[in-house]
């Protein structure tokens, strides 16, 4: 047999021996800040979702991810859509290519001995919440001002100190998000009773007049969103699919048992600062899905706009073309 032959013949075998490594060689960065709401990224990664489709994922901590996507330093965020929507607006390099979760679980919490029991009664009230710019402040502000015509304060606060502030009495009630909702509610007092209750989140009663009150962000509304660098995906877009299918495969199996002791114990591992009770308490709560909510999105995009946040609604222009089909 020709030299020539053997050598192609050796080199065929060694590269159909050579373990799959995807369409690339370089990394995947994710920009994540440490939240149990990115738990099927975590899941996705300790369970080896990632690896066995070939994708090299590094999930880097930072509190300014979407900042390093549209800058081309990471790829790929998981993020308050809102916070997302404002750069997608103004042109800049990053697009929406799936959901993260629906519903928003980010509800309004009182001291249960609260004086508020209708909506109006929020009419000036100082509340803490994480920003003007969450989702769920965003819904609950633009509902009382069109249907009650009231309006709150809000003191911009990460979710642990706005849970400080309720305690400390220095704010009357506080917009926060899971797992720190089912911190507060498991929260006692001395005698072991609750000291905090949610209210106007479709499954209280705030007034006690035994009917449940409607949900001021609105039903099911849309949460977190996964946000890629537009570079990213026209030159790696088959990276960036294979990525969305282990997540879609991650949400499978954080849906099929939120309380199972491997996805608790992956939840601690990536969110140490909350407890495992109330990750128990929550982890039912988040509903993992890569299905895009397109209408509910546009629709925090044309609130961005009456709060002039941004000029225009960019519409369907918000998600990626190329995951058409695929996530919306």
């Amino acid at each position: 047999m020709n030299k020539n032959v053997i050598a192609g013949l050796i080199v065929l075998v060694m590269a159909l021996a050579t373990p799959w490594t995807g369409w690339g060689s370089e990394k995947i960065i994710v920009a994540d800040a440490n939240s149990t709401h990115h738990l099927n990224l975590y899941v996705a990664q300790e369970k080896g979702l990632f690896s066995k489709r070939g994708l090299d994922v590094e999930i880097q901590q930072t509190s300014s991810g979407v900042a390093a996507v549209v800058g081309g330093t990471a790829d790929i965020v998981f993020n308050c859509p809102t916070g997302v929507i404002t750069p997608i607006a103004k042109g800049q390099e990053i697009i929406i290519i799936s959901q993260v979760k629906i519903p928003c679980t980010s509800v309004l919490v009182v001291p249960v001995d609260s004086p508020i029991k209708v909506p109006s009664d929020l009419k000036g009230l100082d509340l803490a919440g994480l920003s003007n710019t969450c989702c769920a402040v965003i819904a609950i502000r633009n509902s009382l001002k069109e249907i009650y015509s009231a309006e709150f304060t809000l003191t911009a606060l990460a979710p642990g100190a706005a849970l400080a502030a309720l305690e400390s009495n220095s704010v009357r009630g506080a917009i926060l998000e899971e797992p720190y909702v089912a911190e507060a509610q498991l929260l006692a007092d001395a005698s072991g009773k609750p000291k905090y209750k949610t209210i106007f989140d479709g499954t209280s009663d705030a007034n006690g007049d035994g009917k449940i009150d409607a949900n001021l962000a609105g039903e099911n509304p849309p949460c977190r969103t996964i946000n890629a660098n537009k570079a990213f995906i026209s030159k790696r877009l088959p990276d960036a699919k294979a990525f969305i299918e282990a997540i879609d495969e991650a949400d499978k199996l954080i849906r099929s048992n939120p309380i199972a002791s491997d996805i608790v114990a992956i939840a601690r591992k990536y969110v140490p600062n909350v407890s495992e009770k109330a990750i128990i308490k929550s982890n039912p709560k988040l509903g993992f899905q890569i299905k895009l909510d397109t209408v509910g999105l546009i629709g925090y995009a044309q609130a961005l706009v009456n709060q002039k946040t941004i000029e225009t609604n960019p519409g369907e222009a918000l998600f990626a073309p190329e995951f058409k089909g695929i996530t919306w």
